[in-house]
């Protein structure tokens, strides 16, 4: 038996090491490619996705606080200020003091020129924002400019459209550009006070088994069910896809292959194209209790190991590290 991903260079490396091995998809990695395809059906019904008139002091009930909402580079950004600001303060503080330029520049290891630059500054300097680079997708500007008027939010179909242009660039240099009007749309119309729902929190949320919801979260699909009908579909065949490996039967994922087929979801088509393509093994995944789970804590432990030593040292130490401990003799010692 072999368990692996769903990569289709890991299919052929068990079938040419081992020929008569039976191979298992990785149910771990099937239930992530699901969450992945429902996201991707949801990208077209983003505008769909939005929650009106929160009751004050409403707990979030999508599971994330105000806080997650801020991206890790603006978190870098402020402890960066803050420890720039706290060595502006000393600075200030000793040259109140009566020390020396070349005094204050050998305490706090600074180019006295930056020394001399922050004394004479009426405040603490902030730094300025780069300036942006002219980017292949500023000839668009005016294009995305109307499609964005016009209600086109999604980047991937943007990205599309300025291609069949003759755009040269890649979808994240259109999702970066436009990333900034996305901050900017408005918050309140007719409808009241909105609140947008990304694609792939709603798509956790369905491929998520119904008695791990909390019941805010089970009240969250049910509102966004009135006004995005697909989520009802994909709702339903979510919780099939999961039933069928409940169940153990194969035939039960032939038919759950035949129905996300004849959904009219294109996302949810291909990603039941994909299962037919290495059916053997997905099947052994639905019959057997074979996973990748006993070996997914060691595979975290070697990335971990070797992004530490990443250009610091050979492999002999990362073997060292990575194998258990076994003293070896003398004359294993002096061979090695």
């Amino acid at each position: 038996m072999i368990s692996r991903d769903r990569g289709g260079i890991y299919a052929e490396g068990a079938e040419l090491g081992s020929p008569a091995a039976r191979q298992v998809a990785d149910r771990f990695h099937l239930f992530l490619n699901l969450s992945a395809t429902v996201e991707h059906a949801l990208e077209e019904h983003r505008h769909e996705l939005w929650l009106s008139d929160p009751a004050p002091g409403h707990s979030d009930v999508t599971g994330t606080s105000e806080g997650a909402w801020r991206t890790r580079q603006q978190i870098l950004q402020q402890e960066r200020r803050q420890r720039r600001l706290q060595r502006y303060e000393e600075v200030i503080e000793r040259y109140r003091q009566g020390y020396s330029l070349k005094k204050i520049s050998t305490i706090t290891q600074m180019d006295r020129r930056t020394v001399r630059r922050w004394i004479r500054a009426d405040g603490f300097p902030e730094r300025q924002p780069a300036r942006p680079r002219p980017t292949k997708v500023r000839r668009f500007e005016e294009y995305l400019q109307r499609r964005w008027g016009e209600g086109c939010h999604n980047a991937t179909r943007l990205f599309q459209e300025l291609r069949a242009q003759s755009y040269g660039g890649g979808r994240s240099m259109v999702a970066r550009h436009v990333a900034r009007w996305r901050k900017a749309l408005p918050l309140l119309s007719t409808r009241g006070e909105q609140k947008m729902i990304t694609p792939k929190q709603v798509a956790i949320l369905l491929t998520r088994p119904a008695a791990r919801l909390t019941a805010e979260q089970q009240t969250l699909l049910d509102r966004l069910s009135t006004q995005c009908p697909t989520l009802l579909q994909l709702r339903e065949l979510s919780a099939e896809f999961r039933e069928v490996f409940q169940r153990g039967e194969g035939q039960a994922l032939r038919v759950w292959m035949m129905r996300a087929r004849d959904s009219g979801i294109g996302s949810l088509s291909r990603f039941a194209a994909g299962l037919q393509k290495d059916f053997s093994a997905v099947v052994a995944a639905v019959e057997t209790d074979w996973s990748n789970g006993q070996v997914e804590g060691q595979i975290n432990r070697l990335k971990m190991l070797k992004r530490q030593m990443y250009g610091r040292a050979g492999f002999a130490l990362l073997r060292a590290r990575v194998l258990p401990y076994m003293p070896l003799s003398m004359e294993e010692c002096m061979v090695a």
